[in-house]
C-alpha cells in the first residue's frame, strides 16, 4: 500500500469513526484523528497479534469506533482514570487479542 492509499484509507477511517460517533464539529476533528490513531495505530497494535492497521476487519473498525465513542464521550473521566471501558468492548478485545472467532 502507498504512502497516498494510507492517507486515504486512514481519513477514511477518521470519517466514518465521526459519524459512528456523531461528532460534528469540525474543531472535534483533530482530536478524533489523533485518538484513531493512537488506537488504530499504536493500542490495538501492541494487543492484537498481526494486526494491520490498514486492513481492519469489521470487529476490529467497531472496536475503534467504540475506543473513541468512550474516549471522546468521557474525556473528562479518563483523565481523571476513573473510567473503565464497557464490557461489550472489553469482550471484543479480548476476542481479537486472543483469537476468539472472527468475521
Amino acid at each position: 500500500m502507498t504512502d497516498e492509499e494510507k492517507k486515504e484509507y486512514r481519513d477514511k477511517l477518521v470519517e466514518d469513526c465521526m459519524k459512528y460517533n456523531h461528532i460534528d464539529y469540525d474543531d472535534d476533528k483533530d482530536i478524533a484523528e489523533t485518538m484513531v490513531e493512537a488506537i488504530a495505530s499504536e493500542e490495538l497494535m501492541e494487543l492484537i497479534p498481526n494486526f494491520d492497521p490498514y486492513n481492519l476487519t469489521a470487529r476490529q473498525r467497531l472496536l475503534v469506533y467504540s475506543f473513541v465513542k468512550e474516549l471522546y464521550d468521557h474525556r473528562e473521566k479518563y483523565q481523571n482514570g476513573t473510567q473503565q471501558l464497557t464490557n461489550a468492548v472489553s469482550t471484543m478485545l479480548l476476542n481479537e487479542k486472543y483469537g476468539g472467532s472472527s468475521e
